[in-house]
């Protein structure tokens, strides 16, 4: 009996320990666990920043390609237009100079005809020129403003690579701590289970002690106590 109460002292005392530690070891794995989610949360956000900012880039390549050329193709275009603004001027110059030796009315007529049409193309064609280098000047606007978009996702891109590493360390570290700690945990939650099935057996196995059964007074017969007042008076 002695044995058995030591035994349950024993094991009540080990289960307040090993409780202790349980609770300690759960709330270093709750802690260990959260860190470890925020790393590999941080990683896994890491590389989705870098795969949609490289999409991005690419999209971006495709928009300058495609902005680029089409300046390209307004420049041939102006090209070509000051090329025939420059031939027009020196027709111009050719006929003025002919209008000023022209030995009848009817030629000069002609030759002014001439070159009314040609002051008139002249006039034309710098408009044109004129709309062209309007259009130039938006397409180049619009490639310089996409370059430096391009410019801010290529650093964030190097950037995010930057970091990649080192979250990939932290989230390794990590991951290493909470494999530690949960198995820490588990090995303190099955003690803590067979010390409480121990402690059961051992409170099972005690008998539990009988209630005392209260003592009752008996009470004085009435008889003789009347019976001794009788005496008394037959004595006097």
């Amino acid at each position: 009996m002695a044995g058995l109460k030591n035994k349950l002292k024993q094991l009540t005392s080990q289960k307040s320990e090993i409780s202790k530690i349980r609770r300690k070891g759960e709330n270093e794995y709750k802690k260990v666990k959260s860190m470890s989610r925020k790393y590999s949360s941080s990683l896994k956000s890491t590389q989705k920043r870098i795969e949609t900012f490289k999409q991005n880039a690419e999209e971006i390549n495709e928009i300058i390609s495609q902005k680029t050329a089409q300046m390209e193709s307004i420049q041939r275009l102006k090209s070509a237009a000051q090329e025939r603004l420059n031939l027009e001027i020196q027709n111009k110059e050719q006929i003025e100079s002919e209008i000023d030796f022209a030995d009848t009315p009817e030629e000069k007529q002609g030759l002014e005809y001439r070159l009314n049409s040609i002051v008139s193309s002249i006039d034309d064609i710098k408009n044109e020129i004129k709309q062209r280098t309007s259009m130039e000047k938006k397409f180049s606007q619009a490639v310089s403003e996409i370059e430096k978009k391009k410019n801010f996702v290529s650093k964030t891109i190097k950037k995010n690579i930057q970091s990649k590493p080192e979250l990939v360390k932290l989230a390794k570290t990590a991951q290493e701590k909470l494999d530690s700690a949960s198995k820490k945990f588990e090995s303190a939650k099955k003690r803590e289970l067979s010390v409480s099935a121990q402690l059961s057996k051992v409170k099972s196995a005690i008998p539990k002690a009988k209630p005392k059964a209260r003592k009752v007074k008996a009470k004085p017969k009435a008889r003789k106590v009347k019976s001794k007042i009788k005496k008394k008076k037959s004595r006097r």
